[in-house]
């Protein structure tokens, strides 16, 4: 830049372009952009306790596999009895409806407590003819593996709706501090993510509690914390005066195992209030 002289009024002016012009005269001597329009599968995330499928040894049915460490052993971290992580009976059922999709469960057994701490556990469930099995082995391992619950799945059943005011109005209100201090005293120590009971109503027979609002379900349809919360409303009817014990499942006769947003409402009722 340098002078340019004056302007009619008298006043100097510099002479050159500006960083404007500068600015634009760049810019026209670019090429003009292109687009391309490409396409990306969309992936879901494996479900965490059924992270591959892969066709049994035999040849019939096939199993789902999953590593016990990484998100299977974060989701059931928090539920811990006697001092280890085990994999709650809640979770089996999830894992069965993760690998057989919309069926019902019948029969099931929890055989044998499957702690899932060692390093390179294996849990698989392996379908075939009907039945499942949720098992473990190590990986790489050639050794049989350990069957920890079994099943058989059949036609899904239509849900029965259930007036949560039946239960609720001839019940009194349980102290859910008080149910999971009795849970840890019997070494149920249930951690902060297996503690979802807001409140609890507890009558004859009849148990009502009302879980929080999850917002993730962290890639199962129904969260295990969730369903094992839901199993433990019988021991706020044994806090209520049957028994003063703390009850474990063994088994459960039938599970339709379908998600559900917003509040969940844990339900123990007598057989008859599913007829009325």
């Amino acid at each position: 830049f340098g002078p340019g002289g004056a302007d009619a009024a008298g006043e100097p002016v510099l002479a050159g372009c500006s960083g404007r012009d500068a600015g634009r005269s760049a810019f026209v001597k670019r090429p003009p952009l292109t687009y391309r329009r490409r396409a990306f599968l969309w992936r879901d995330q494996p479900h965490p306790f059924a992270q591959r499928s892969l066709p049994p040894s035999d040849g019939s049915g096939f199993v789902s596999r999953s590593l016990a460490a990484g998100t299977l052993h974060a989701l059931v971290a928090d539920h811990v009895v006697q001092g280890r992580v085990i994999f709650p009976g809640a979770g089996y059922l999830e894992m069965a409806r993760a690998a057989v999709g919309a069926m019902a469960l019948r029969g099931v057994y929890f055989l044998l407590p499957l702690a899932v701490e060692a390093l390179g556990l294996m849990v698989e469930c392996a379908i075939s003819d009907g039945r499942f099995e949720v098992r473990s082995r190590d990986d790489g391992a050639f050794t049989d593996a350990t069957v920890h619950c079994s099943g058989a799945t059949a036609a899904a059943d239509t849900l029965q709706r259930i007036d949560q005011t039946l239960l609720r109005t001839p019940s009194r209100m349980v102290d859910v501090d008080a149910l999971y201090n009795g849970f840890s005293a019997v070494g149920l120590q249930y951690g902060p993510d297996y503690r979802t009971l807001v409140q609890a109503w507890a009558g004859t027979g009849n148990a009502l509690g009302r879980l929080y609002a999850r917002s993730t379900h962290e890639g199962t349809q129904v969260h295990p914390a969730d369903l094992d919360d839901a199993l433990c409303m019988s021991a706020a009817i044994a806090a209520s005066g049957e028994g003063g014990e703390t009850r474990l499942p063994f088994a459960v006769d039938g599970a339709l195992l379908q998600g559900a947003s917003g509040q969940l409402w844990a339900v123990r009722a007598l057989q008859s209030l599913h007829h009325n």
